[in-house]
């Protein structure tokens, strides 16, 4: 298989299957055509059987995947009906990859910011170059963020810096990103592609039935979390896309300054 979008890359090298975010010269933010076309590229690697491990990563060295694309945001954000769809589409990209039943290993390169993040949190291994950074910036930008996006990075790191990642909204190096877990390994950039896919081949050598059975086992282990009642957190997220603060932080952003949020 050798699948090719504008914005989307996915290929078959041997065992691996290889996505990337491709649009290097935006850091790779991720628009609604390019969530849009992750739940079909995963499971076609599923339903590859000569897949044994999945890498994710974006292209270029400079980020994994720099967020959403906040500049497209009064577009496809700017009402209630359009969040909503706005949600869906990106919870269905991250759960193609979450819930894939085979192993997938994020290969993390420069920014790996909110939805990057996002992503990231949702492969089952995470990688990244010693020129990595993290953050979450919904804070600063007056979005109300998802919960289950909370849900996935707090079983990584648990609520306590959980909370600080998603509080502070600051920017996380490598080393920090290791001592905290959210991270596995922190490789020198010049040397990740080689040590990831040699980590995903030494994955994709052993038994396929074993690591599925494995797979299967952690998504139920998690499934209590993602099962809670959110309906007031959910009816809070909504609330901050109604804001003025909503429309301060986008335009904050826009025009490169610090955004004078009143919490109306």
């Amino acid at each position: 298989m050798n699948t090719q979008t504008e914005k989307i890359v996915a290929s078959k090298r041997g065992a691996i299957g290889w996505l990337v975010f491709n649009d290097p010269q935006k850091h790779n933010a991720i628009s609604m055509d390019m969530a849009e076309a992750v739940p079909g590229v995963m499971r076609a690697f599923e339903d590859d059987d000569e897949i044994r491990a999945v890498i994710v990563q974006g292209a270029g060295e400079r980020a994994f995947a720099a967020g959403s694309n906040i500049s497209a945001f009064g577009a496809v954000r700017d009402s209630a009906a359009q969040n909503h769809h706005y949600h869906q589409t990106s919870e269905r990209a991250y759960d193609a990859i979450y819930q894939c039943a085979k192993p997938t290993i994020a290969l993390i390169k420069g920014y790996c910011i909110g939805g990057g993040l996002d992503f990231a949190a949702s492969c089952d291994i995470r990688i990244c170059s010693d020129t990595a950074s993290f953050a979450i910036p919904a804070g600063r930008l007056g979005v109300g963020y998802g919960y289950e996006g909370q849900i996935r990075l707090n079983r990584i790191v648990g609520p306590a810096r959980g909370r600080d990642i998603f509080f502070s909204a600051r920017r996380y190096n490598a080393q920090e990103a290791l001592a905290m877990g959210l991270v596995h390994e922190v490789v020198p950039l010049a040397d990740i592609e080689r040590h990831a896919l040699a980590y995903a081949e030494t994955v994709a050598a052993n038994a396929p039935l074993t690591l599925r059975a494995i797979k299967r086992a952690y998504l139920e282990l998690e499934a209590a979390a993602r099962a809670t009642d959110m309906t007031a957190a959910q009816a809070l997220i909504d609330t901050c896309f109604g804001s003025d603060d909503y429309k301060e932080g986008r335009a904050a952003f826009a025009q490169k300054r610090a955004p004078a949020f009143t919490g109306k």
